[in-house]
């Protein structure tokens, strides 16, 4: 399962040796903001940066400001006493220490590079699962002279780049070696655990946040990695997604089979979702966006991503779970998706307890080829990643497995090559209009959350209905539509005076908006 960039673009060069001379001067002496500076001027679209220093630049980009205790602990140090020498080693590693402004400039700097250069030439210094788990990880070990090179090392210890976000994975200390992590210290940073059979916590706990309370930067770039990373395989001729990302997600054990574990990416989406700043938010909507693109490939097993989105997805608040859908793009992919996690959530299909056990079965894994005129034939086949899959395309119905979903055969170009698209299981009209009328036994907490989700099941199936060619859609879709069939279903599902007696004030007011909403959009259908 070889992960490889395509890219139209021009290689860049490398930095002379008298220019990476000139960067480690700088950071040696702990001039940090004058390293930063000359890399600024020396990168260009022509000209990558050096991995050891873009290393060092999301480590002082990820390096907290002191706190009210750090400054009161440096102005005890200079009262302690102790030998001249250790007090100048303290005074020293003190001086060393990238100061805000430096923070600020590397988090700038990073951002700047994320626009000018190639995504592959920037992660190549972010930790990273190999294609082969039996490898090691791509964490070459080095030998670095200076201090902020040898503090740096310690993002090579991490297994991928969600470990580098977590809160307390850099602090304020000389140690080489890397702390354990910090225990949380405010209600915002642990809000976001998620418990597998607890669900969403917001009580205080010892578990670090998904990301630091001065990673998000750090985050935000990731993530423009990645975007820019998926929109060069698109322009390659591909499905949109992004290798990069894929490499941030721990390989099977069995050879050559999709992967699987997004627990990390996961937690850092809705921990970022449950902010209050909404360009923290966003920020999670970007990575479940890319997550999802993922799943257009048969690279990314699509029954277990289903399995721990549907999981979460049943825990927040309806407000964030309606940010959430409504924040998502637009795009025929997303709208495939939320389809089928609607379906899944509202209980249409098999649905897992507990945490699965992938057993998957080594197959074939297809290689990326260039999408052609003749590729529609063989994307008719490459979304049959699993046997379930292939049973839902055919009766219209999504099943969800306790095993990963492994890529079947798939048709060849005159290459010999396989293509990696893959074609949602389809859903028929019928089965979207009985679940969306299914009774339910609800109580005052999940009405809300399941009206919703009846709502947005309706809304993106008519967005996947509309994008579809003539000859694709389901023509039973235009008949309830045109017959009020559908209207009468949003009256009766949606009547407050059968869903009044179970829901609060502002639950009551939340349905009478998702029902408006309904009305309006079919006005347009």
């Amino acid at each position: 399962m070889a992960i490889k960039h395509p890219s139209l673009a021009p290689a860049e060069r490398e930095l002379t040796i008298h220019q990476r001379n000139l960067v480690d001067t700088n950071f040696e002496e702990g001039q940090y903001e004058a390293a930063i500076f000359v890399l600024d001027e020396i990168t260009s679209r022509k000209c990558k940066p050096f991995p050891a220093h873009i290393r060092q630049l999301i480590y002082i980009a990820l390096y907290p400001p002191p706190s009210i205790e750090d400054q009161l602990e440096e102005e005890a140090m200079k009262l302690e006493p102790g030998s001249p020498s250790k007090v100048l080693s303290r005074r020293h590693k003190s001086s060393l220490a990238p100061t805000p402004k430096a923070v600020a400039s590397a988090q700038d700097l990073l951002k700047k590079l994320s626009r000018t250069n190639k995504p592959e030439s920037l992660a190549c210094a972010v930790p990273s699962y190999p294609d082969d788990p039996s490898l090691g990880l791509n964490n070459r070990a080095e030998e670095e002279d200076s201090y902020i090179a040898k503090q740096a090392l310690r993002l090579q210890n991490a297994r991928c780049c969600w470990e580098i976000l977590k809160e307390g994975f850099i602090q304020r200390s000389g140690s080489d070696m890397m702390s354990s992590p910090r225990k949380p210290t405010s209600r915002r940073s642990t809000r976001g655990h998620y418990d597998g059979d607890d669900g969403w916590e917001d009580e205080d706990n010892d578990t670090p946040a998904p990301v630091g309370d001065h990673a998000w930067s750090v985050l935000d770039w990731l993530l423009a990695l990645f975007e820019k990373d998926e929109a060069a395989v698109e322009r390659a001729g591909q499905v949109r997604y992004s290798p990069l990302l894929l490499s941030q997600i721990p390989p099977s054990r069995a050879h050559n089979t999709p992967r699987w574990d997004v627990e990390m990416p996961l937690d850092v989406a809705f921990h970022a979702l449950l902010q209050d700043g909404e360009a923290q938010r966003s920020l999670g909507v970007r990575l479940i966006s890319l997550l999802i693109n993922l799943t257009s490939t048969t690279l990314l097993d699509l029954n277990m991503f289903l399995n721990a989105v549907s999981t979460r997805v049943s825990s927040p608040s309806v407000d964030i779970l309606s940010y959430l859908f409504s924040s998502l793009p637009p795009t025929q992919t997303i709208g495939h998706f939320k389809v089928m996690l609607c379906r899944h959530a509202l209980g249409g299909s098999h649905t897992m307890s507990g945490k699965p056990k992938p057993q998957a079965r080594a197959r074939a894994q297809p290689r990326r080829r260039t999408r052609t005129t003749t590729d529609a034939a063989a994307d008719a086949s490459a979304g049959a990643s699993t046997s379930a899959d292939a049973d839902a395309g055919a009766n219209g119905s999504l099943g969800a497995s306790n095993q990963p979903s492994t890529p079947n055969a798939q048709d060849t170009g005159a290459d010999g090559a396989s293509s990696v698209a893959r074609k949602y299981p389809a859903i028929s009209t019928s089965d979207v209009l009985e679940l969306f009328t299914r009774a339910s036994k609800l109580d005052a907490a999940s009405v809300a959350l399941t009206l919703s989700l009846k709502a947005e099941l309706l809304i993106s199936y008519a967005l996947v209905q509309q994008n579809l060619g003539p000859n694709d859609r389901d023509g039973a879709w235009q008949d309830i539509l045109h017959d009020g069939t559908l209207r009468r279903a949003v009256e009766d599902v949606f009547d407050l005076g059968r869903v009044s007696r179970s829901t609060d004030a502002h639950a009551r007011e939340l349905i009478r908006t998702k029902k408006d909403a309904l009305f309006l959009a079919m006005s347009m259908w």
